[in-house]
């Protein structure tokens, strides 16, 4: 038998002894992630996700990634994601959702920094990582006594092993391109809910419409105009889950004054209608 001693000098990874709390966990199979969660960020939440099984697409931020089992994407806060998994693929996945995170020389609710990937392979840390987040979806979901405690220690479990992963530091495109794709995303994250056409971008940009398309979805793998749907689809989703709202009203919100113009793009976009979106999610 060999004996180890734990060092006593260790300096911990959370900042000023601050201690990070679980919000929220799922377990999504392939019912849910086969339909795309398009554009949405979360301002004050971290979301972190394990793929068990399957395969899908996101662009995280400004950068496309194709991902795989065992991967983990990281949700910081503020930043936008779209999701699209692969229907041939079912995948499954370990979603949660957490508050009250602040690690050295990172913002509050940021795992990563804005310079690395987005996404970690797990590699040998794959089964630890997924044991930990099923024991907090067990805690959770079985209403355990004491689960709310014993999740704050599997929390803190959970990222000290996402922080063991190596990162990946990414070389920021800084081309002349790379800039006018950002550009056009800017404006269009700041300006999404209101009447954008490709004629105005060109305009205000002062390009023609067939380059900045060329360009834009060169970077993101969407033109302008799908971009902007997605935005408001995505916002639409996020609304659909969390209110009360009407579908109607949802769709005056998301910038669309005709709820079956609306209706119609939320199908194509997501593959189902609204109203049966957020039936899905009420059941989940």
């Amino acid at each position: 038998m060999t004996q180890y001693f734990v060092n006593k000098d260790f300096h911990s990874s959370f900042e000023d002894g601050s201690i990070p709390k679980l919000l929220y966990i799922c377990n999504v199979d392939s019912t849910h992630t086969s339909f795309p969660r398009t554009m949405h960020m979360h301002h004050d939440i971290l979301e972190i996700i394990f793929i068990k099984e399957g395969s899908g697409g996101q662009l995280i931020g400004d950068r496309p990634y194709k991902t795989l089992k065992g991967d983990i994407l990281i949700y910081n806060s503020g930043v936008l994601h779209d999701e699209y998994g692969d229907p041939d693929n079912n995948m499954s996945v370990f979603c949660c959702g957490i508050k009250n995170l602040k690690l050295s020389g990172l913002p509050k609710n940021h795992l990563v920094s804005k310079d690395s990937s987005y996404v970690l392979r797990s590699g040998e840390y794959a089964s630890n990582i997924e044991s930990l987040m099923e024991m907090m979806y067990s805690q959770i979901s079985e209403e355990k006594p004491g689960a709310e405690e014993t999740c704050i220690y599997l929390l803190r479990a959970l990222i000290t092993h996402i922080l063991q992963i190596p990162q990946e530091n990414l070389v920021v495109s800084k081309s002349e391109e790379s800039i006018l794709s950002n550009n056009i995303k800017s404006y269009i994250d700041e300006h999404y809910l209101e009447d954008i056409s490709l004629s105005f971008l060109s305009q205000k940009l002062h390009i023609s419409s067939f380059y900045l398309v060329h360009v834009f979805k060169e970077y993101t793998g969407f033109s302008p105009i799908q971009y902007i749907i997605r935005r408001r689809i995505g916002e639409a989703q996020s609304l659909l889950i969390n209110t009360n709202e009407s579908v109607t009203k949802i769709a005056g919100m998301v910038g669309y004054d005709n709820t079956s113009h609306f209706t119609t793009l939320f199908s194509k976009t997501v593959g189902m209608s609204p109203k049966k979106y957020r039936q899905l999610w009420i059941k989940k």
